[in-house]
Parts: C-alpha cells; structure tokens; sequence
C-alpha cells in the first residue's frame, strides 16, 4: 500500500461525495485473494464461506459466483434467519453450538414464512453438537416437534475450544444418532486455527498440523468401526480457518474435504500471518479529516505540553476525524497513531500525524480492520471500490423483523418443555 494508492483513494471518495466514516472494499484486491483461494481448492476441496466474516449478502453471493459453491457457516440465530431470507439455496452448517431455545426459536419462525420459501432445513441446516448433553436436548426436540435433523458434531483437533475428544463420549454421540430416526450425522467439524500461531520452540506449525490430521483421522476411524465402513460416504469433513487454509496440501484429501475460510479474502491486521502474505488488505475504513491541529496540548498546561513535546512525547501535527474508537489500526498517513490527550473517542478521535504530511479537512485518515466480523457492521452500506470509482453500495446483515427482544423467547410458542428438556 503506497501513498499514491491513498491519495487517489481520497480523490475517487470524494468524487463520490462520502463524508461520514465508511468501510471501503477494493474489488481488485478481493479478487486477487479469492484467486489464491481457488488455488488452495483446485487441491481437492470443497469450500465453505464464513459468513460472520464477511457480513453482507452482495458480498456472500458475489464470493459464492466466482468460488462456485453454495455452503455458508453461520454463528449467529438471527444471522441464520438473515440468510436463510436472502439466499435459501445456500447449505448452511452452523460454525458454533446453539442454544436449545434458539434451535426451537428457528423452526417456530421458519414454520411462520410464507408457501415461498425454498430453505428446507432437513437438508440444508447442519447443526453443530458439541457434547452428548446438547445432543439429547435436539433428540428431544426433534421427537416433540417431529423434525428431522442434520447432525455435525464438533471435534477437538488441538485448539481445545470444547466439542468431542475421540473417545467414548464420541461413541455414544455416533450410537445415539445411529438410533434416531430422525437425527442424521451430516458430518464433522474440527477448527484448528491455532496451527498457525505455535511457535517453534513447541514445534512450530508443521507439527501443529500433523497433529490437527492425526487427531481428526482418529474420528474418522472411530465413525468406520462404529457405523460401517460406508459411513463416510456424503459426510461433510469442515476444517481449515483464514490462518490455516493455505497449509492444506493435496495429501489432505480424502481426510477433510471442505475446508472454511472468509477473513482472508479482505485480510484485517488480526491476519498479518506468514501463512496469509500473499493476500492484500482488502479493506478500509475511510474516516473524514475534521480539524488540522498544530501543536495540541493538554488542556490547562500548556507548559507541560511544551516540554512534552520537547521531548517527542506530544506530536508538533494531529487531527480530529469523525469518528474513531474503532477495532482498526490507522495506515495512513504513515506513521499514524492514537493521540493519548483526550484518550478514546467514538464521536471525535484525534490522531497524531507526521510532520511534513498533506492532510487536509475533508481528507480522510484510513485504517485497516483488526477484524471483519464486528467491524464490518458499523459502518451501513459498504463501498465497493473499483477501477477508481465507487461502483456499488452492498448492505450488511440485519435482525429479522421478527426476531424477539432478548429475555422474550420464554414467551414464545412451543418452548414450555425448554426447562424440562435443558
């Protein structure tokens, strides 16, 4: 990322007339990254799209054409709704255990929508089960309600985050949904993304994998000698993270065979990692320039803040931008950084600027995300930058209208048994 990037980055933005803080994604760059994606699933993978990274149906859908494939992970019950509405052809696998009252709270909703929706949960909603206790709970959902559910039982590769371990427990989830007519063991998911941060006096990340592939070929083997040798046949084996994806080589194939990854498309600083330098931030938050300050000083010391500066612990240059408080690192102009007189401000952030810059008001301080998943949210419509113009608006997920208040879904139809069966 160069200055003249940014200077001609502020030039098209107010050509577009933007004057409130924006998130700004350069549809080059997406694509480029996309590019390194598909090279990683030309392998011999699947894909599927972390949608909480990147929360916006343009965005999903845009990503799902040019990677060509339909599955979605979600984590959250009124995200799921959200896709659910906007793209009932997607295959959704939820990415985190829900809550009994949330899974209750989706088939109430979902038996609510009109003749025209397409979404048919029994085949395309995985629900992730992470001990025997929670799987009893859908098990007695699923006979109350009569629904047929797919089954995805989370395992522990190594992150330690929860979910099975390959040993007896395992087995029973196997046996309880081999019992049911109405569970189906869609397949497994094992998230890893601690490979990519082990340091090298533990073994560094090459023995982080093998082990990852180890411990999941243990489920594996456990779900042949339980179930059949077939029993593989049609599962979804999900693995992979935006830190860890590219490591999957063609020797992984027949192991795992979908691997899950969404924040390395747009490459927030949270994954400034060795495994991801061949990705390009793809995207900004542009914050409008309000005030050029000279010489800011601590209110009602100014001799204080000579000497401080004296000694290059107060900047000679600074600016107020509309807004800040941000999960984001400034990135230009460069070197930039959180001014501490005022301390954090949502409404009016000042930031110190090196001497010798060329903000003006009305110019824009730029950021990079540390994250996509919060962060893209703030912001309304997100900017589609491309070829030098803004070319698009695309929005961002919103809470179905229908979606109870927090404390209210007690109240609701159909969850009188909820006490009874947690």
């Amino acid at each position: 990322m160069t200055k003249m990037y940014f200077q001609n980055l502020t030039r098209d933005l107010q050509q577009a007339g933007i004057c409130t803080p924006t998130l700004v994604i350069d549809k080059e760059r997406l694509d480029r990254n996309i590019d390194h994606l598909i090279d990683v699933l030309n392998r011999g993978f699947d894909y599927r799209i972390v949608a909480k990274s990147l929360p916006s149906v343009p965005l999903l859908q845009y990503i799902m054409r040019r990677t060509g494939t339909q599955r979605l992970m979600s984590f959250h019950l009124p995200f799921l709704m959200h896709l659910v509405e906007h793209i009932p052809a997607a295959d959704i696998l939820m990415g985190k255990p829900m809550p009994i009252a949330a899974a209750r709270h989706f088939y109430q909703w979902h038996s609510q929508q009109t003749s025209s929706m397409c979404f048919a949960p029994e085949l395309q909603l995985q629900w992730l089960i992470d001990s025997n206790e929670r799987l009893q709970q859908y098990a007695s959902m699923a006979r109350e309600l009569n629904l047929s559910l797919r089954i995805n039982l989370e395992i522990d590769v190594g992150l330690h985050r929860g979910g099975f371990l390959p040993d007896k427990h395992f087995m029973q989830a196997l046996q309880t949904i081999a019992a049911s007519p109405l569970l189906t063991l869609s397949g497994l998911m094992g998230y890893e993304a601690h490979i990519s941060k082990i340091p090298g006096v533990l073994g560094g990340s090459d023995k982080a994998l093998q082990q990852a592939k180890d411990s999941y070929r243990q489920f594996t083997t456990m779900i042949t000698e339980t179930l059949g040798k077939e029993a593989l046949d049609g599962l979804c084996l999900n693995t992979g993270g935006s830190s860890t994806y590219p490591l999957y080589e063609q020797d992984s194939v027949g192991l795992v065979n979908e691997i899950a990854t969404a924040s390395a498309l747009v490459k927030p600083t949270d994954f400034d990692v060795f495994t991801l330098e061949h990705h390009q931030p793809a995207v900004f938050i542009a914050a409008p320039v309000l005030k050029i300050v000279k010489d800011p000083e601590i209110p009602m010391a100014s001799g204080l803040s000579r000497l401080l500066r004296l000694f290059g612990r107060l900047p000679h240059q600074a600016c107020f931008i509309y807004g800040g408080n941000w999960l984001a690192q400034p990135c230009y102009p460069d070197p930039c950084q959180r001014a501490s007189i005022f301390g954090h401000s949502s409404n009016q952030e000042l930031y110190e600027l090196p001497d010798g810059h060329d903000i003006k008001p009305d110019d824009y301080l730029f950021f990079r995300p540390t994250q996509s998943e919060s962060v893209f949210l703030q912001f309304g419509n997100i900017a589609l930058y491309e070829q030098g113009r803004i070319t698009e608006w695309w929005p961002v997920f919103s809470y179905p209208d229908k979606f109870p208040p927090s404390g209210q879904l007690q109240s609701l139809p159909g969850t009188e048994a909820l006490n009874a069966n947690a």
